[in-house]
């Protein structure tokens, strides 16, 4: 359920996979088994929406200022529909704006609203769900990769259910430098060596391999560097090839909130290549600028570590939206691309004030209700998302930013009391389906 895309060659599933086979453990242990393959890809309802109203630039404009990392999903419109408030909605200074995908009788809202401020969150959603309500009062919303501030809103003031199956996976550019850069211990001969824990000897492991892979990439002759002004028309070429020929070797069931579609937003977007010896790009990483305010160091937080970083009014996050290697890249291109991006980053901190990064949405590796759920319920829903992430390789996301020395943010996923059972599981896979 991510909004990026970050991957590296693909190598073949054995064996591949064909179809989604879930099965969801009722209360009374009888088991029910469904396939993607058997819902409808036609949706069978009438979509009532209202005609497009908004202006497109507009909301770029909010998403860009405003907007979080899900809500970036929204700018392909072609894909999702978009919710804006006819007039403001207090406290929020300009009418709120919500992206949202429909699915037979499931509407799927992606990310928090976007307002002013947090406090208008709460009458935001209420609004949202009265306008699905006016178009047809058999569709259903679930509001999908929230912050906690929403979780808030929905789970206390409106009485949803509320889980936490994401995260948000935040990277502090300095200290990925850092890591890097460091020396690696070695003890000299007859010193003791410290007895490390499992996941101190997990995080050593992790560093040791993005090392390697930079060293690779190294020396294969792969240089990395930020586009400045357009990209060349031959250059253009060859990306969207190589992009196409990514496509092509992908296997299996590919879930993303997003598709790759290089060229959206570019006033909002930041571009870097990596290169072969003979000058062609051979992979592409895309920034794209939001708001800063979710991911500001605070005393609760589990980036602890940015506290040393001075505090500063022109705080700027960016989101990795897409970091694609193309098949014929060499071992380690993703990780150097990453990584220089992220020095690139580092060194304009002085100039701009402290930056963070997010990958985005991952999944975490079990669900746990947080409001208004318990009992058999939690047994049902649990067991379906456990198959789900691991029938479509939702974790290994998470393995691979763990490089970079990600950060989790708990993310949310909250829907009315009742109202999000395995026909919506299957129904928002299909909405993701690309």
């Amino acid at each position: 359920m991510s909004a990026t895309t970050v991957v590296t060659r693909s190598s073949p599933n054995t064996p591949e996979i064909q179809s989604l086979r879930l099965k969801a453990f009722a209360a009374d242990e009888t088991t029910e088994e469904l396939t993607l393959d058997a819902l409808d890809d036609d949706d069978s309802t009438e979509d009532t929406s209202a005609p497009e109203t908004f202006d497109r630039a507009t909301i770029s404009e909010l998403v860009a200022s405003h907007g979080s990392s899900s809500s970036t999903a929204w700018l392909e419109f072609s894909r999702y529909k978009i919710w804006q408030a006819s007039k403001p909605i207090a406290p929020s200074t300009f009418p709120p704006v919500q992206g949202y995908m429909r699915k037979g009788n499931w509407v799927f809202a992606w990310g928090n609203p976007i307002v002013s401020t947090s406090a208008a969150l709460e009458p935001a959603a209420r609004a949202f769900v009265q306008h699905i309500s006016s178009l047809d009062t058999k569709l259903k919303v679930v509001w999908v990769c929230v912050d906690q501030a929403m979780e808030r809103a929905l789970g206390e003031a409106l009485g949803w259910s509320t889980v936490h199956c994401i995260y948000e996976d935040v990277i502090d550019p300095r200290r990925v430098i850092e890591v890097v850069d460091a020396p690696e211990k070695k003890n000299k001969r007859g010193e003791e060596t410290k007895k490390l824990s499992k996941e101190e000897k997990e995080h050593q492991e992790i560093i040791k391999d993005l090392k390697k892979n930079l060293r690779r990439a190294e020396k294969a002759g792969v240089t990395t560097g930020e586009v400045r002004g357009e990209v060349s028309e031959e250059d253009r070429v060859t990306i969207e090839k190589g992009i196409d020929d990514w496509r092509k070797h992908r296997h299996g069931i590919q879930i993303a909130s997003t598709t790759m579609v290089p060229w959206l937003d570019k006033e909002h977007r930041r571009y870097w290549l990596a290169r072969d010896a003979d000058n062609k790009p051979i992979a592409i990483l895309i920034l794209t600028k939001i708001n800063a305010e979710p991911h500001a160091p605070r005393p609760d937080t589990s980036l602890s570590y940015m506290h040393d970083h001075p505090e500063h009014p022109h705080h700027i996050s960016y989101q990795i939206k897409n970091a694609v290697s193309f098949p014929d890249a060499p071992k380690g291109t993703s990780e150097k691309l990453i990584y220089s991006a992220l020095r690139d980053l580092d060194r304009e901190q002085p100039q701009n004030g402290r930056y963070t990064v997010t990958f985005g949405i991952s999944a975490a590796s079990s669900m746990v209700p947080t409001h208004n759920l318990s009992g058999w319920k939690v047994h049902t829903l649990s067991n379906t998302y456990n198959r789900v992430a691991k029938s479509t390789g939702l974790l290994n996301r998470l393995e691979f930013r763990k490089k970079f020395e990600s950060i989790h943010e708990p993310m949310f996923v909250c829907y009315p009391e009742d109202g999000f059972g395995l026909d919506g599981v299957m129904a928002l896979l299909k909405a993701l389906r690309k």
